[in-house]
C-alpha cells in the first residue's frame, strides 16, 4: 500500500529530492519553473516561530517541523551553511525567507512546499523570484535590507524586536547610512532621535541623551562595554565597517553598569556573508572632500565553512573653515569558521588613523554679552602647522556554541591600543573683567601659550553570556546570564609652553602663520590611570499569559580606579553596585503593545574628593518609562510613543565652606568637593516611525519634548533644547521609473540659551536633499544636498572667550556606488 505524501517527514523528502535530483538535474528546474505562478498563494496565516541560528540543514527541518510545511532539498546544497535565528510571528513564507536570508540559496515555494533548489548566483542577492521578494522579513542584520528600520535589535544581548524592548531604542541602518552619506559615528548621532551635541571644549563632539552626557562607558561594540576611547571624541569610529548603530535612551545600567542615566550606544559590525559581495563607493564633495570605500565578502572554501570580509577606506578632505584638511585611512577584516554544526569562531582586525592639519581646540569665542560677532563661517583662529594625529589598533575575537535549538553561549573578547598627539595654541582675556575690550583691538585676546598633549590607551574587553528558552506552566520564557570584565589603561602627557611675548589675536582678520612653533623640551605634567570593572548580569523575560509578559533583570557591578601623578597614587573603587530593571509588555493586538519599565545606573566619581581625602559616592540615576509600540505594515513599518521621568541624585559639587577652599591638592585648582542634596531631573516624551510608511517610501522620523531641571538652577544641559525633530525620507517610484529614487530631511530644534556663559542659540530648522538613479544591475550615481537653503547657525556653543562652532554651509556631495 503506498505511503500518502502528507506523512513523509521533511528529511524522508530530502533524500527522495536527492535521488531526483541526482538522476535529473532538470528536475530543480522544472521544479522551480511551476513554483513561480504559485507564490503569491501560499498560506499567510502567522503563527510563531523560535528557530535559532544552526545549520541550515536541521534549521529547515525545524522550519518544517514548526511551520507544517513540506521542505525539499538536497543535503550537498545546503551542506556548510547556517541558518539566521528565526523569532517571532510570521507566515512560513516569511520564516523562510528569514531563516534563508544571506545563504545565498535559492528557493521557492509551492502551495505547502518549500523547494531548495541550489545556490543563488553571484551578484542576485536574494532576489530570483518573487516569492523571496515579497516573503523578506527584516532581522537584526539590516544590510541588503533597503529599510530604516530592523526586524530585531541585539543591544540587549539577545535579538529581540523593537516592540518586545521596554524602552526607547532607535536603530540607524546600513541603508540610512548610505543615502545620507553618514561616514563617521557622530554623524550618525546627530541624525538620532532625541540626541543632541555640544562641544568638548577642544574641538571635538559629544553627546547627550535626555539632558545627561553619554559617556565612554556608554559605548559598546557588538554588545561589548569595552571603554576603548572616547568613541566620539578624538576619534570616532568610521561607519564603513559597521552594519548599523542601536542608540537606547534612558539608564542602562544592566547593560553597561556604569555610567549617566542618559543611554547607551550599541554599534554593529558587519559580519561575513556565505555569497559573494563586492561593492564600491566612491563621494565627492563640497571643499575637496574625497573619499573610497571598498568592500568585499564571500565564502573561502567551497563548503562555505570558512567566510571572510574585508573593507578598506581612504578620506582626504578639506573643510568649510579655512586652513583645516584631513587624511583618514581605514583597514577592517574579519574572518569567521564553522567549526562544526554548533560552534561559529570569528577573528578581526581593524585599524584606523587619522590625520588633520590646521587644529583649532578653541573654535570661535562670542562677544563678551554672549552675543554673535558675525565672524565669517570660514574663520579659522589656529596655526597652519597645529595638528592632531590619531590611531586606533583593535583585534577581536568571538566564540558562539549552539548547546540545543534552546540554549545558546558567546564568548567575546576585544584588545585596543589607541591614542592622539596633538600640538594647539591658547589664548586668553578675561572679558568678565575687561567688558570693553573689542576682538582685534591692541588690547583684545592674545595668544599666551603654545599646548602640546600626548594621549595613550590600552584597553581590554571580555563578555561571556548564556541564553535560551525553557518552558513553564505551559508558556515559553526567556533568560540571559553573563559577565563582562574590561580594563583601560590610560597615559596622559601635557606640556604648555609660555611664548616670549604674547601675540594680538584679530578674529576678523587672522594671520595663520605669525606664530612659531615651539620645540617641547619634554613633558611637564605625566598622569597614569588604570580602570577595571566587572559584573555579572542576568535577565529574564517570564509570560504570565500569552499576552502579558515581565522583563526582570539585574546587575551587580565592581569597580576600581587607580590613578598616578608623579610618585603620588590615588586608589578607588566601588563594591557590588546593583542596578535592578523592571519592565512589562502587554500585547493589545497582533499589532499594538503596551509597555512599561524602570531601570537604574550608578556613575562613579572618583575624580572628586573631599576635605578628609575620601572619595565621594557614585551618584545614581533613575529612568521611569511607559508607552506604546507598534509593528505596522507587515512589520516593515516600527512606531512608538514614550512618556519618561529621570533623576539622579548625590551629583558631585563643590564644597561651599569657605573654609575647605584649596585644601584638596589632588584637584587641579584645590577644590574639595562633596555629594550633593539635589537632583537632577529630566522629563518629557518622544514619537517616532522608522521603515517602510508607504510602498517606496522609506521614512526615519522622531519628535522629542524634553526639559530638564538642575540640582543647583537652570538645566542640567543648557544646550539640550526643549523641541527637537529628526526627520529623513526616501522615495523609490514604481513601474519604469524604479531605476530613480528621491529623498529628504530635516533637523529642527528651538532656541536656547546658556545662562551660565551668556550665550544664545537661535532656534534652525536644517533641510537636506537627494536624489539617486540607478543606471544598471550594478551602479548607481547619486548627489546629496546638505543644509539645502544654506542656513547660518552654530551647531553648538561654548564660553565668551571660545568653543562654539558654526554648522555646516550647503554642501554638495556626489556619490558613485557599483555592487557585485
Amino acid at each position: 500500500m503506498p505511503i500518502p505524501a502528507n506523512t513523509l517527514t521533511p528529511l524522508s523528502k530530502a533524500l527522495m529530492l536527492r535521488r531526483m535530483l541526482r538522476s535529473s538535474p532538470a528536475m530543480a528546474t522544472l521544479g522551480l519553473a511551476l513554483s513561480l505562478p504559485l507564490a503569491a498563494q501560499v498560506q499567510a496565516q502567522e503563527q510563531d516561530f523560535d528557530i535559532p541560528a544552526q545549520s541550515l540543514s536541521s534549521a529547515l527541518q525545524e522550519l518544517g517541523r514548526q511551520g507544517n510545511l513540506q521542505v525539499l532539498f538536497s543535503p550537498e546544497t545546503v551542506q556548510g551553511l547556517r541558518s539566521s535565528p528565526v523569532k517571532g510571528r510570521f507566515s512560513p513564507t516569511q520564516a523562510a525567507g528569514e531563516l534563508l536570508k544571506n545563504s545565498g540559496i535559492r528557493y521557492s515555494v509551492q502551495d505547502n512546499t518549500l523547494i531548495i533548489s541550489g545556490a543563488a548566483e553571484s551578484g542576485s542577492a536574494m532576489t530570483l523570484d518573487a516569492t523571496t521578494i515579497n516573503g523578506q522579513v527584516l532581522g537584526a542584520t539590516t544590510e541588503g535590507s533597503n529599510s530604516y528600520t530592523t526586524g530585531a535589535v541585539t543591544i540587549g544581548k539577545t535579538a529581540q524586536s523593537l516592540r518586545e524592548t521596554p524602552q526607547s531604542v532607535t536603530v540607524v541602518t546600513r541603508k540610512l547610512m548610505d543615502d545620507k552619506n553618514l561616514v563617521s559615528l557622530d554623524q550618525v548621532m546627530a541624525q538620532t532621535t532625541g540626541i543632541t551635541r555640544a562641544n568638548r571644549g577642544y574641538g571635538n563632539h559629544h553627546f547627550s541623551s535626555r539632558g545627561f552626557d553619554l559617556t565612554d562607558e556608554s559605548y559598546m561594540v557588538d554588545g561589548v562595554p569595552g571603554q576603548a576611547y572616547a568613541y566620539t571624541g578624538w576619534m570616532t569610529p568610521d561607519m564603513a565597517i559597521f552594519d548599523r548603530v542601536e542608540v537606547l535612551r534612558g539608564a542602562s545600567g544592566l547593560l553597561v553598569g556604569a555610567g549617566n542615566p542618559g543611554g547607551a550606544v550599541n554599534l554593529v559590525r558587519k559580519r561575513p556573508t556565505a555569497d559573494p559581495r563586492f561593492s564600491v563607493i566612491t563621494r565627492a564633495g563640497s571643499w575637496d572632500n574625497y573619499r573610497l570605500d571598498l568592500d568585499a565578502s564571500g565564502r573561502l572554501n567551497p563548503q562555505g565553512t570558512l567566510r571572510g570580509r574585508m573593507v578598506a577606506s581612504y578620506e582626504d578632505r578639506g573643510y568649510f573653515t579655512d586652513v583645516t584638511k584631513s587624511k583618514r585611512p581605514l583597514l577592517y577584516g574579519i574572518v569567521e569558521a564553522d567549526l562544526n554544526d554548533a560552534t561559529t569562531v570569528a577573528l578581526g582586525l581593524r585599524r584606523q588613523t587619522s590625520r588633520i592639519d590646521g587644529y583649532s581646540v578653541l573654535g570661535i569665542p562670542n562677544n563678551p554679552d554672549g552675543s554673535n560677532p558675525h565672524l565669517k563661517r570660514s574663520t579659522y583662529l589656529g596655526q597652519d602647522w597645529t595638528k592632531l594625529q590619531t590611531n586606533m589598533d583593535e583585534v577581536f575575537a568571538d566564540l558562539t556554541h549552539r548547546f540545543n535549538d534552546n540554549w545558546t553561549g558567546k564568548l567575546a573578547l576585544s584588545h585596543s591600543e589607541g591614542g592622539y598627539n596633538r600640538s594647539a595654541i591658547e589664548w586668553g582675556v578675561d572679558f568678565r573683567n575687561n567688558p570693553t575690550l573689542e576682538y582685534g583691538a591692541p588690547g583684545g585676546p592674545r595668544v599666551n601659550t603654545v599646548s602640546y598633549h600626548k594621549f595613550d590607551v590600552t584597553s581590554d574587553a571580555v563578555d561571556g553570556h548564556l541564553d535560551g528558552t525553557f518552558e513553564a506552566f505551559g508558556l515559553t520564557h526567556q533568560v540571559t546570564l553573563g559577565a563582562n570584565w574590561s580594563k583601560r589603561k590610560m597615559n596622559d602627557k601635557d606640556n604648555t609652553i609660555d611664548l616670549p611675548k604674547s601675540i594680538p589675536l584679530n578674529v576678523f582678520d587672522p594671520n595663520h602663520s605669525n606664530i612659531p612653533e615651539l620645540q617641547r623640551d619634554g613633558w611637564k605634567s605625566m598622569d597614569d590611570t588604570i580602570d577595571t570593572r566587572y559584573g555579572t548580569y542576568v535577565s529574564t523575560r517570564l509570560h504570565a499569559t500569552e499576552d502579558l509578559s515581565f522583563v526582570l533583570g539585574g546587575r551587580l557591578s565592581w569597580y576600581k580606579n587607580e590613578a598616578w601623578n608623579g610618585p603620588k597614587v590615588t586608589t578607588s573603587r566601588q563594591d557590588e553596585e546593583f542596578t535592578p530593571f523592571v519592565g512589562a509588555i502587554y500585547d493589545l493586538n497582533d499589532q499594538w503593545s503596551w509597555y512599561a519599565s524602570y531601570a537604574d545606573i550608578f556613575l562613579p566619581q572618583s575624580n572628586y574628593r573631599t576635605v578628609s581625602g575620601s572619595v565621594l559616592d557614585p551618584s545614581v540615576g533613575s529612568n521611569y518609562e511607559t508607552g506604546i509600540k507598534g509593528e505596522l505594515f507587515d512589520k516593515r513599518l516600527n512606531v512608538s510613543f514614550a512618556v519618561f521621568y529621570i533623576e539622579q541624585e548625590d551629583v558631585a559639587k563643590q564644597d561651599p565652606d569657605p573654609a575647605n577652599r584649596g585644601k584638596c591638592p589632588t584637584d587641579s585648582a584645590g577644590r574639595c568637593w562633596v555629594n550633593g542634596d539635589g537632583i537632577n531631573r529630566s522629563k518629557g516624551f518622544e514619537a517616532e516611525a522608522t521603515g517602510e510608511l508607504l510602498p517606496g517610501l522609506q521614512v526615519a522620523a522622531g519628535y522629542t519634548y524634553n526639559t530638564t531641571s538642575s540640582s543647583e538652577g537652570g538645566p542640567i544641559s543648557a544646550q539640550t533644547p526643549k523641541h527637537m525633530v529628526r526627520v529623513n525620507t526616501n522615495y523609490t517610484f514604481p513601474g519604469e521609473w524604479n531605476r530613480l529614487s528621491v529623498g529628504g530631511g530635516v533637523s529642527a530644534q528651538n532656541s536656547y540659551v546658556d545662562a551660565y556663559n551668556e550665550a544664545y542659540n537661535s532656534g534652525r530648522a536644517i533641510f537636506d536633499a537627494r536624489a539617486a538613479y540607478k543606471l544598471d544591475e550594478h551602479w548607481t550615481v547619486g548627489v546629496d544636498v546638505e543644509n539645502l537653503f544654506d542656513r547660518k547657525y552654530f551647531d553648538s556653543m561654548g564660553y565668551w572667550t571660545r568653543g562654539t562652532t558654526y554648522g555646516t554651509p550647503r554642501s554638495y556631495m556626489f556619490t558613485l556606488r557599483g555592487d557585485f
